[in-house]
């Protein structure tokens, strides 16, 4: 099938432009929307935090530890490190007995460029709250102290956690997880190459609950602490705190790097992937809100900010010179 073309243009001119793939498919398997290659083999990295974070609810951690929806959806989240989010782990690891150099995470500058202006401003050295993964990372170590798992390589490919998360998987996309290429993500934790049909089906089936009542329920509780704190999702002018607010309960969706984007509306039991080819966060926001047009939620995308809504493209000065805009296959 023909995929979509996300195409950047600059006054008359079409400056730049990138390919997307991508499948909308309900929970018993009918595929509502394609457009290019539905096999498209890919890392789901961060958008599937969602499949990562369930053993924190199954093992008994967040009932054990007092987890607020804050907490259940930082565990989730690709965050920007703002004050907000870097509190929230900080009181969580020390509420554990664990501080920032249990992390695994490793060191990067916050995801957004206003946070690292800020903490230049600021004179704060970033450390290991600041990476967009801490919240997962702390989550992963909450399951190891109230399991009893060894803390240190809790990343590991062999862990007894990243064994769990494997189990998980397996049934929630149909697959063998112990064959699937993996490699580990930008914050260590293992990210397993999966078909985009094969996640988009998983995804459906994990929002339709179809599993069994406690992987359904962990779920839920998940997917509804995200719509219930999506600040601690994402953070300021993000995306993903901006689509689960405009959701509204109903949608679940998470960005992952490297052009991918994994979601489901539950009251509708479907599920989708896409993936921008070349990787583009541009691209990748453009492809999920034209998505989301496509497919009758036209009410939900536009409750996002029209700066979302209307993709411009502007000189310095704030002057319209251009837009993104994403031409459909036919």
């Amino acid at each position: 099938m023909d995929p979509w073309i996300i195409e950047i243009s600059r006054g008359q001119l079409i400056e730049s432009s990138s390919v997307g793939h991508g499948i909308v498919i309900n929970a018993d398997g009918e595929t509502l929307l394609s457009f290019g290659d539905l096999k498209r083999e890919t890392f789901p990295r961060s958008a599937v935090k969602w499949v990562q974070a369930l053993e924190l609810v199954l093992s008994g951690a967040a009932d054990a530890f007092g987890l607020s929806d804050e907490h259940l959806a930082i565990a989730c989240a690709s965050h920007n490190g703002e004050q907000e989010h870097v509190t929230l782990v900080d009181q969580w690891l020390n509420q554990m007995g664990l501080d920032i150099h249990d992390l695994e995470c490793g060191v990067t500058l916050p995801f957004t460029e206003s946070v690292r202006l800020k903490l230049s401003h600021d004179h704060v050295t970033a450390n290991q709250l600041h990476h967009c993964c801490s919240g997962k990372h702390t989550g992963m170590l909450s399951v190891c102290k109230h399991v009893g798992w060894q803390t240190d390589g809790y990343t590991g490919y062999n862990h007894p956690l990243q064994a769990k998360i494997r189990e998980h998987m397996s049934l929630i996309f149909g697959v063998d997880a112990k064959t699937l290429d993996y490699a580990s993500d930008g914050c260590s934790v293992p990210t397993y190459a999966l078909p985009l049909d094969v996640m988009a089906l998983g995804f459906a089936k994990l929002g339709a609950e179809r599993f069994t009542d406690e992987l359904n329920a962990a779920a839920r509780k998940l997917r509804k602490a995200q719509a219930i704190a999506p600040f601690m999702v994402a953070g300021s002018n993000r995306l993903d705190t901006q689509l689960l607010e405009a959701g509204q309960g109903r949608l679940q969706v998470k960005m992952g790097a490297e052009g991918v984007y994994l979601g489901a509306i539950a009251d509708r039991e479907i599920g989708f992937a896409l993936k921008c080819e070349d990787g583009s966060l541009r691209g990748q926001e453009a492809l999920v809100v034209e998505l989301l047009s496509a497919i009758g939620e036209k009410d939900l995308v536009n409750r996002l900010p029209e700066s979302r809504r209307s993709l411009t493209i502007t000189t310095a000065l704030d002057e319209a010179v251009g837009r993104i805009s994403v031409r459909r296959s036919h």
